[in-house]
């Protein structure tokens, strides 16, 4: 890349990879990868590491190579994939090197990961500078990772290379941040929140491993908890950049925190307990109660289980699945809203742009008796013409059958089935939705009924009075008639 493609580059962000460019990536990638086998193949010769920390090493290894590998193969061109797949080759390499040897090349290649990353982070997910000060944040990044070869070649013995690192990676993150709140595309959204979900809880994880590790001596539980950590940033930036169950975000985040909740509420009513029964057993018993209050605080535990389950999905289903919680009891309360002389239609048309909204949903509509009679997301036309284009159909049911109607759902936007929050959130609110229908078309039913007998009704006013026309014409014939018999 020459200068005014550089500039070109920091000015409207990263072209396709093509040509020369692209043939270099693969290059790159090829030897970083033998690079990777290399090294897991030393580490296998190695007999001095446990085999436990082997094995999590190697499992971790599989992942990042196939994360690698998958991104080179389905995001060729893609200047952010291709930047990841390099990084995560080389956070293969320097996980798996205990830096204890002081080797400059693991070193090298640790400063090489953090640029590379901290890069992608810049770039994700189109490849654009957005906001403008992270090109600022770019330059500064090589500024540091050069300072960070130069300390790991022994050029200038300085220690700043850590924290001034740790500086661009937050200022990294805050622009995902920025961005996530400034873009209008909801795939784009989709994609920062996977990204966000996978950095806070494999960074979360990572921190907590080294703080562990320092105050504590099991390796091997802190080491599987490294490990995991980077394997979850791996998978936070694959969904995203494969836009394969993007809508998916929203349930693994709600779960994952709810699951974390429960278990850190769990754990600290178990050692709370625990304590607080040792402490009472010392003080009044004069002695340790020993195993029982180990027992008492997991009975204690055991029986909070499930309110504490159910609060705490409650809590993160409100906090990250605000569309489905307003799904669930909004629409209800607008149903019950619906003025008493809107037909089918009007509802639907009401009422489908939820669907589609809360569920991310490409099109919805409503059938009755096989007809389309409401669309949401397309036009009535459209729905009839894609009828069976259309995943998932749910049936609307009453209580004494009347109703035969189905509400159809469309695929999300990237062609992924719903998941099982989806699906319940939509139940819910479908015998609400079967009601008001019902009662649209039995108002509609007897209006017809009245308009028909009212019909009927004129139709023999106006024959009596048309026999009553001709009686009356027949009897003004026959007086005139009589009055001229007479006369004559």
């Amino acid at each position: 890349m020459n200068g005014e493609a550089l500039i070109a580059a920091m000015n409207g962000g990263l072209p396709q990879l093509r040509g020369r460019l692209l043939w270099s990536y693969r290059g790159i990638w090829t030897l970083l990868a033998a690079a990777t086998v290399a090294t897991l193949a030393s580490t296998l010769l190695d007999g001095t590491m446990q085999p436990w920390v082997l094995g999590i090493r190697l499992v971790k290894s599989a992942i990042l190579i196939a994360v690698a590998a998958v991104l080179f193969w389905k995001r060729p061109r893609d200047p952010v994939a291709a930047i990841l797949g390099l990084a995560f080759l080389c956070w293969t390499i320097t996980s798996s090197v205990d830096f204890t040897s002081a080797e400059v090349l693991p070193m090298v290649l640790d400063r090489l990961r953090f640029l590379l990353f901290a890069l992608a982070l810049l770039l994700f997910p189109d490849g654009k500078w957005r906001p403008r000060w992270t090109r600022q944040v770019a330059v500064v990044s090589i500024i540091v990772f050069m300072l960070g070869v130069v300390e790991a070649i022994g050029i200038q013995p300085t220690r700043l290379f850590l924290p001034l690192a740790i500086v661009c990676v937050i200022a990294a993150i805050s622009s995902l941040i920025q961005r996530f709140r400034r873009t209008s595309s909801e795939t784009q959204q989709q994609q920062l929140k996977w990204v966000s979900f996978g950095l806070v809880t494999g960074v979360s994880l990572i921190l907590t491993a080294r703080a562990c590790a320092f105050f504590s001596s099991p390796a091997v539980a802190f080491e599987a908890m490294f490990q995991l950590g980077i394997v979850v940033v791996a998978l936070g930036f694959l969904v995203p950049l494969l836009r394969y169950r993007l809508y998916d975000a929203e349930a693994v985040i709600s779960r994952s925190v709810g699951y974390a909740v429960l278990t850190a509420a769990l754990v600290a009513t178990f050692a709370g307990t625990e304590a607080l029964i040792e402490l009472l057993g010392q003080r009044y018993l004069g002695s340790s109660i020993g195993q029982a209050s180990g027992a008492i605080a997991a009975a204690l535990a055991a029986v909070l289980l499930a309110p504490l389950n159910e609060r705490t999905s409650k809590w993160s289903e409100h906090h990250f699945q605000r569309d489905l919680v307003h799904l669930k009891r909004h629409l209800p309360e607008l149903l019950a809203q619906i003025p008493a002389s809107w037909s089918p239609r009007q509802i639907g048309a009401a009422v489908l742009p939820q669907f589609v909204e809360a569920i991310h949903a490409t099109r919805a509509a409503v059938t009755i008796d096989g007809k389309v009679i409401a669309a949401g997301g397309c036009t009535i036309k459209e729905a009839k013409r894609f009828r069976n284009q259309f995943p998932l159909e749910l049936r609307l049911h009453s209580h004494f059958g009347q109703l035969r109607g189905a509400l159809l759902l469309g695929a999300r936007p990237d062609m992924t089935t719903y998941g099982k929050d989806e699906r319940e959130a939509v139940e819910v609110v479908l015998p609400s939705l079967s009601r008001v229908i019902l009662a649209s078309l039995e108002r509609a039913k007897a209006h017809r009924r009245t308009s028909d007998s009212e019909r009927r009704i004129g139709a023999r006013l106006s024959d009596l009075s048309m026999r009553m026309e001709a009686l009356e014409r027949v009897s003004s014939q026959k007086t005139r008639s009589s009055r001229r018999h007479h006369s004559a």
